[in-house]
């Protein structure tokens, strides 16, 4: 997306983000366009993206696999493998290098990362230093600007070039990108000329000069992705991309003012005519760059449906036409053989100009960021109103669902009921209305944390007046408190034993500290591993069906085996051969997702011939138990080491049976209110144990380090099991690794909450009900 808006000049929309996966070729006017058209030679290198936006646009190319962001090699060496030859080459205009490598070891490991300084460490070495010893290359001397400076001499191959090092984009601390944060949307732009600059030029931006350490004096200045297009065009000399709406840059464009490069010496006469030159050109710049704009805005207001509104259209032609007249007037009293005017009034009106035309050029930028940022009223008016007839339409649902339920079961009403209920409207109140809120999108799980801790604490209250379920009670507050804890280390890609390390200080003891921490989360992971498979296999000597048994089980089992050998070869701990690190990598798991796919298949024919049933309470506990076995491998194995733990923590065994955890307290609290008897439950409506079970499933959405926003989708999950990117395969990945404890599982295992209220063999009419009652669980 950023390379839209950086080639096109132009303000990339919602729909753009698309583009950041399996982008299409760029059809509007560009950079990269206008280069080709007028005859510019451009050589590329790393980032294959570059090839599906400009496909015909590179004189040579040196495509590389981008996608894998586990892979922080394979595309910087293939830059450092073809960058200094191509330096030494005079067949391009335009040489373009992206690296991928900090990118990606930001995905993964986050900026703090000693993967992460690593790879700036390579990328000084690139452009500077001595020794390359980091880039993994034998007898080649690679430093960038050591390589343009012994050629930057007249005549020399790289006289007038100029050095670009930025960043597309900028990172969060855990090294994400994609929302709208300073960090993200930040970034540091590096540029190099061997001219020397005028002595001063037009700010035209804030800037900021502090002394370095040798008391030199460096100033910062900014510039706009918009501007950039812009900038770039007017220093190859091609046309403005016809759809840019950015400036020309001064400071860059000062930078490769070959044509005016003054003497190192002087009168100071003599430098302001240089000065003088410059603000010359850089104004006629300009007035090209407005005149190209105006033209844009105007064709833009006259084909579109929508278009800017007429007020501000004057205001942008009032101001284009006083800097154009301006503009004019100067031309006309500079044609004169005399004119008049000192050094410093001609400065002083070459300087009213710029800001003229500058002042015409930011006010459009700040039309088109106001206006092509709002969303259509209209649509979100019917959008909201279909969502609110759908939720009318649940509403209606539910209530005849209820009224059937009460049809066939006995209903106790007293007011704790009445309270409860009432509790459970109002905290669903609460967080809708919540979504309301912009912020509401950062502190979601802190948020759902607090609604769920609320109803555990109704909870406690309620079975401390039925003196009943007290343990289960305070298990569920305790499990609050733990998740809110684990949410604040889920919004972080630090790995749990790094913030120990950092908290505890074994190397005062005489331990490297991060070592032992290092088995911690390995250990634990293959234990909780073992115990979630030895857990279902108990559950398997209980049932009466041999499918369950003899198929999914036993499948599930080896499922659960593959992913212990899968983390034990990619151990860091350990010293694995790189043959069975390749085959451990990407084998293991083709095979775990096989065996997931294949058992769903199996269940869905079982199903299909499957004949009458009389025990419908066993069935359906068999079924959902199933659905969850043959999912769990896929979403630990995406999940990485914490998956078995968030697993373990849902399972619990009891009276030789096993249910969730926290399902089992939930039920708990809902069996306080059912007594059952003769196959017939008579059970007070109480909607807050489902509640409940939706907050729990929100929770463990950020527990896992997931989080509503694009840079909180885990890119590192979709390649599990692959090295090459397939835009269809790797999005049902990182689906089942998004949505896979926070959807998937609590939807399958809904049923729990409706199994354990019934007796083992109910009636005809507690069958019945049964059936309403998981009718009822399932609308909320």
């Amino acid at each position: 997306m950023q390379r839209i808006g950086l080639t096109t000049g132009g303000l990339p929309t919602f729909i753009d983000v698309g583009n950041s996966f399996g982008a299409p070729a760029i059809v509007e006017d560009n950079l990269m366009y206008q280069l080709v058209q007028n005859k510019k030679r451009v050589v590329m290198m790393g980032d294959d993206t570059w090839m599906q936006l400009f496909p015909d646009h590179f004189e040579k190319s040196f495509p590389f696999p981008s996608f894998n962001v586990k892979d922080l090699d394979t595309v910087d060496d293939g830059c450092v493998q073809h960058l200094l030859p191509s330096l030494y080459e005079d067949n391009w205009d335009v040489l373009i290098a992206h690296f991928l490598g900090v990118d990606h070891a930001g995905h993964i490991f986050g900026v703090e990362s000693t993967p992460m300084i690593e790879k700036l460490e390579q990328y000084n070495a690139i452009l500077e230093s001595e020794n390359n010893s980091n880039l993994g290359l034998v007898a080649i001397k690679l430093k960038v600007v050591e390589v343009l400076k012994n050629q930057s001499g007249p005549g020399g191959l790289h006289e007038n070039t100029l050095l670009l090092v930025m960043g597309d984009h900028g990172q969060t601390l855990n090294g994400d990108h994609g929302g709208g944060t300073a960090e993200e949307v930040e970034t540091v732009l590096f540029a190099m000329s061997l001219k020397t600059p005028p002595a001063s030029i037009p700010s035209g931006s804030e800037t900021s000069c502090n002394s370095d350490t040798e008391g030199k004096i460096i100033c910062f200045s900014s510039i706009h992705q918009l501007d950039f297009a812009a900038t770039v065009a007017a220093l190859l000399g091609v046309p403005f991309p016809f759809g840019s709406i950015g400036r020309v840059n001064p400071w860059l464009y000062a930078l490769s003012a070959g044509s005016w490069n003054q003497p190192r010496s002087g009168a100071g006469q003599k430098k302001g005519l240089y000065l003088e030159e410059w603000m010359q050109n850089y104004a006629n710049v300009l007035c090209i760059n407005s005149w190209q704009v105006k033209r844009y805005v105007d064709v833009y207001s006259a084909s579109s449906v929508i278009g800017f509104p007429y007020e501000d259209l004057v205001h942008v032609s009032n101001l284009y036409a006083k800097a154009h007249d301006s503009w004019l007037k100067k031309m006309h009293s500079s044609g004169r053989e005399n004119p008049s005017g000192s050094s410093g009034t001609i400065l002083n009106d070459l300087q009213k100009q710029i800001d003229a035309y500058s002042g015409f050029l930011a006010s459009v930028a700040h039309l088109a960021r106001s206006k092509w940022t709002e969303f259509d009223l209209t649509m979100m008016g019917i959008g909201l109103g279909i969502l609110l007839l759908s939720l009318l339409f649940h509403i209606l649902v539910v209530r005849r669902t209820n009224e059937l339920c009460k049809a066939s079961c006995h209903f106790g009403k007293n007011d704790d009921s009445t309270l409860r209920f009432i509790s459970a409207l109002l905290v669903v109140a609460v967080r809708g209305c919540s979504f309301l809120s912009n912020s509401y999108i950062l502190e979601e799980g802190k948020v759902t944390n607090f609604l769920f801790g609320t109803i555990a604490i109704l909870n406690l209250q309620h079975s401390i007046s039925k003196k009943e379920a007290i343990t289960q009670a305070v298990t569920l507050l305790l499990l609050n408190v733990v998740l809110r804890c684990a949410i604040e280390v889920g919004l972080s890609k630090q790995e749990l034993y790094s913030r120990l390390f950092s908290i505890f200080p074994f190397t005062m003891l005489g331990l490297e500290g991060q070592h032992v921490w290092m088995f911690i989360p390995e250990i634990l992971s293959v234990i909780a591993l073992i115990m979630v498979a030895y857990i279902l296999y108990k559950i398997s000597t209980r049932t009466h069906m041999s499918f369950l048994k003899h198929s999914v089980v036993a499948a599930t089992i080896l499922s659960y085996m593959l992913v212990a050998v899968h983390w034990t070869i990619e151990s860091e701990v350990l010293a694995i051969p790189v043959i069975q690190e390749s085959v451990g990598r990407n084998l293991l798991p083709q095979i775990v997702y096989g065996i997931g796919f294949g058992l769903l298949l199996s269940l869905t024919f079982a199903q299909l011939l499957e004949k009458k049933i009389s025990n419908y309470r066993e069935s359906t506990f068999i079924k959902t138990l199933a659905l969850v076995s043959i999912w769990s491998p896929t979403i630990m194995i995406l999940l990485g080491r914490q998956g078995p733990l968030v697993v373990l923590a849902c399972i619990v065994a009891v009276n030789d049976k096993v249910y969730f955890s926290t399902a089992y307290c939930i039920i708990h609290m809902v069996n306080l209110e059912s007594k059952a008897k003769d196959g017939i439950v008579h059970v007070a409506y109480d909607p807050l144990p489902v509640t409940q079970w939706n907050f729990l499933a929100v929770c463990l959405f950020f527990y896992t380090g997931h989080w509503c926003a694009f840079d909180g989708l885990r890119y590192g999950a979709a390649f599990v099991g692959f090295d090459e990117f397939n835009l269809i395969r790797q999005a049902i990945l990182l689906g089942i690794d998004t949505f896979g404890v926070s959807h998937i599982l609590p939807i399958f295992a809904l049923p729990f909450l409706v199994v354990f209220q019934y007796p083992k063999y109910p009636s005809s009419k507690g069958r019945r009900t049964f059936f309403m009652k998981l009718s009822q669980v399932n609308s909320f």
